[in-house]
């Protein structure tokens, strides 16, 4: 009887990391043509803009290694959403 054996990969969320990452870029270039033929989606793009931020934040904490731009990352993050909820929502 003949057996092989199968290595099992282990689940990493690096990958999804990077394919969120990838995403949320393309989807911002998309919603950045967009809004500037249509001001209803500068919301969007800004929403998306901040999703980006705290994914390569993220991305380099887990990812890259790079620990001294994940607080830049951050913190830019955290400015463009406090920026649109104050223009936007209030």
């Amino acid at each position: 009887m003949n057996t092989k054996i199968v290595d099992v990969k282990e689940y990493s969320s690096k990958e999804v990391g990077l394919l969120v990452q990838a995403i949320l870029t393309v989807l911002m270039i998309i919603f950045a043509i967009i809004s500037m033929l249509s001001a209803e989606f500068w919301p969007v793009f800004y929403a998306i803009v901040t999703m980006v931020m705290f994914t390569m934040a993220y991305n380099n904490i887990k990812f890259y290694k790079k620990r001294y731009m994940t607080s830049v990352y951050i913190i830019v993050g955290i400015f463009v959403l406090i920026t649109t909820l104050l223009e936007y929502v209030f």
